[in-house]
């Protein structure tokens, strides 16, 4: 069986969001298994970084059309990674010469390029797949333009996963002139283009990445105005759990932090990473307290709001550390720059972004704050996990399928979780979390025993997409 993965972002190579970390990491796993053979083919950005970007292999170019641009340069490069083939879209202008991924105006161009150089790549680099799995919005005119533009490839079968349903490719209906194809009913939504529509309706299947995600999207609250049309695919969509890379994160071998620890030092390396973040940000912290760390892009899906609405009056009244990393919107950058300013001996924010710094505060917090208003599938709670460090979440999206509540009762659980979109519920949730922490220490020992025993892996995700995939080129 024969895979291609085709993507915007994909980790080491550019990350901007979760969907590299996804595609940095799925498909090297489904290689594992026996008899699958999976490739991935992104675009050659300026970004790429240079222990990278100087090993690639040209492999060959030829040329496409771009709507009125004729004989547009098409590079395909090449390298090596584990065990991992991956392929480069090259372009100097709609790719090599930029700062950054996104944000220039023209994305309904740039990205039309890069589905149509994929496609027409395939041929060139001798690798006709069985099965194209494309993921989100910059790649969801694929499976309408491989019926469209293709026919010689009516074989192979096409999955979108639909990674952040808020994100879909919306540009004036007249970028459709990009694709060189007429006019079709299929990219048009409420009189726009609009890419992930495309693909929801022409797509072999869909996956979303969690079993209650893939539910959720399908009401009017969260589907984003796509919920009819996926209600009329729902024999066609799955749900299958994100992983993480254990060999990324695991506070055992993790070679971003000071202090390594397991299952039976985790106190101690708790405390010692604790030490060593505090002295990295320069803060008289007090090491007793409980640490509650917020890793995050820092929009409105995240919860913030909800923060907003009560932290001050806990930060007054309760008894703990408040650590911020991420950057995003000012409205929240400025308010927890505030917040740092009005409690300094107890709140920090790092605005911006550090892998080192992201692992540090991983392994050094004692809770993990993600009161998401939806959330596809989360990937901080599973590492928070991993770490030790007690996810408390809002019940929706993966973190439903990831975290399950703890219960005094029967001693079950690996976090903390509340139902509805209210602060108040949150910050009673908060302080239940913060009185096991100071009141019942071998609860919450036992607390942190099951959470870092919880197996979020690719392994077993691997697995489902493997079967989904024979499934769909049996039919």
């Amino acid at each position: 069986m024969n895979v291609l993965h085709i993507s915007a972002e994909c980790y080491p190579f550019v990350k901007i969001g979760g969907l590299a970390d996804v595609v940095g990491s799925l498909p090297s796993e489904i290689k594992r298994i026996r008899n699958v053979e999976v490739r991935v083919i992104l675009p050659k950005y300026k970004i790429i970084p240079h222990k990278y970007s100087d090993k690639l292999t040209h492999v060959a170019n030829f040329s496409i059309n771009v709507g009125s641009k004729t004989n547009v340069y098409v590079g395909i490069e090449t390298l090596k990674l584990g065990n991992i083939e991956y392929y480069f879209i090259d372009n100097q202008f709609y790719f090599g010469s930029r700062d950054h991924v996104y944000g220039y105006g023209d994305e309904s161009e740039r990205y039309a390029f890069f589905q149509k150089a994929v496609l027409a790549s395939m041929s060139v680099i001798g690798y006709i797949p069985d099965v194209i799995h494309v993921h989100d919005w910059h790649t969801g005119m694929i499976p309408l333009l491989l019926k469209k533009l293709f026919p010689q490839y009516a074989n192979i079968r096409t999955l979108l996963s639909i990674h952040n349903l808020a994100y879909q490719g919306v540009f004036p209906l007249d970028d459709y002139r990009f694709f060189n194809i007429a006019f079709d009913a299929r990219f048009e939504f409420d009189g726009m283009l609009n890419f992930l529509k495309a693909g929801i309706v022409t797509a072999d299947y869909l996956s979303t990445v969690s079993q209650t995600y893939a539910k959720e999207i399908m009401t009017p609250y969260f589907g984003c105005g796509m919920q009819n049309l996926l209600k009329q695919r729902k024999d066609k969509l799955v749900g299958i759990l994100n992983g993480i890379s254990y060999s990324d994160f695991s506070p055992k071998e993790d070679k971003f932090i000071p202090f390594n620890f397991d299952e039976l030092n985790y106190e101690l390396g708790k405390l010692e990473n604790k030490k060593a973040l505090y002295s990295k940000l320069n803060v008289p912290f007090d090491l007793d307290k409980p640490m509650i760390a917020l890793i995050s892009r820092l929009v409105g899906q995240k919860g913030l709001d909800l923060i907003k609405h009560v932290f001050e009056e806990m930060l007054d009244h309760d008894d703990f550390i408040f650590v911020v990393l991420g950057d995003g919107e000012k409205e929240y950058v400025d308010y927890f720059h505030e917040l740092e300013m009005k409690y300094p001996t107890k709140t920090k924010a790092y605005i911006g972004y550090s892998n080192e710094m992201a692992h540090l505060i991983y392994s050094a917090a004692d809770m993990f704050l993600m009161p998401s208003r939806f959330e596809p599938c989360g990937l901080g709670q599973i590492i928070a996990l991993k770490y030790g460090t007690i996810p408390i979440v809002r019940e929706t999206g993966g973190l439903s399928d990831t975290v399950q509540a703890y219960n005094e009762f029967k001693q079950t659980g690996n976090g903390f979780s509340f139902t509805h979109y209210n602060a108040h519920d949150m910050m009673h949730v908060i302080r239940y979390a913060i009185n096991v922490f100071h009141e019942h220490h071998p609860e919450w020992n036992e607390l942190i025993k099951r959470a870092m025993s919880s197996d979020y892996s690719w392994k077993q995700s691997a697995k489902t997409y493997k079967k989904l995939y024979t499934k769909m080129i049996r039919e």
